[in-house]
């Protein structure tokens, strides 16, 4: 489950359109919302573990229970649009993916933020997502079977967006610090963000300096030793000797 409530993602949207139209990236945009919805579901069902408050271990399984059939869902369309594309595949077959792209800690979300932090990360995961399907919708309306999911999905995260934001209404009333956990998540979310940015900028240097290596100092040799390469493939013919057995081994004592 992740959130990114700050400029940074509005701004990135129309590109995000943008990359949405190229050639098999709405496969692999729905595969790595199912490997997100997945992530989220997990840590849902350890909230639920852990809370110990019976309405709130309610709320929490039920929201568990619909972010993993959103997982199921993103998954089988994903697999609809692939059409036997490697990166989507990859992807939906990765077993590390959550862990290795920040969708989940080594810890459980529940227990590093705590009730209150975790219901404002919920609140704040859950509106961005609402923004987010509703542009899927917008942009998949050629699709009427994805079309008609995100709107499915959307009317469910409403839900979710409900009672969270309920239960910090309570807290606040409760006197609990509300405003402070939710500039918390924000803060949190943010560098998050920018940690994935980082690495993606990082992903793409390291391949432009491979190319480089390759271009400056492989090419060149490779070239050379095609240049220099015999006309006649396979072993070199034996050079024909007169000489006698007896003459060689002479010559060789």
């Amino acid at each position: 489950m992740r959130c990114a409530d700050v400029p940074l993602d509005l701004a990135l949207r129309p590109v995000r359109a943008l990359a949405f139209r190229l050639p098999g990236r709405p496969a692999a945009e729905m595969a790595e919302l199912s490997q997100a919805e997945a992530g989220g579901g997990l840590d849902m069902l350890e909230a639920c573990e852990r809370t110990a408050r019976a309405d709130l271990r309610r709320q929490f399984f039920l929201h568990a229970l619909d972010q993993l059939r959103r997982s199921r869902l993103f998954r089988q369309r994903a697999a609809a649009l692939a059409q036997a594309r490697s990166r989507t595949t990859a992807v939906l077959e990765d077993s590390g993916y959550i862990a290795s792209h920040g969708i989940r800690g080594a810890d459980p979300l529940y227990s590093e933020l705590g009730e209150l932090r975790f219901l404002a990360y919920v609140w704040l995961a859950e509106r961005r997502s609402a923004r987010r399907f509703a542009a899927y919708q917008r942009l998949m309306a050629g699709d009427p079977a994805a079309a008609g999911m995100f709107a499915e999905i959307g009317r469910d995260g409403l839900l979710h967006v409900t009672y969270s934001r309920a239960e910090l209404d309570l807290a606040r009333q409760r006197g609990e610090p509300v405003t402070s956990a939710l500039w918390a998540v924000r803060r949190r979310c943010a560098w998050q963000a920018w940690m994935r940015f980082s690495r993606r900028v990082g992903d793409l240097f390291a391949g432009l300096w491979l190319a480089v290596v390759y271009l400056v100092v492989l090419g060149p040799f490779s070239l050379l030793a095609r240049l220099l390469e015999r006309d006649e493939p396979g072993l070199l013919a034996p050079e024909a000797d007169d000489r006698s057995a007896a003459q060689r081994a002479w010559e060789q004592a």
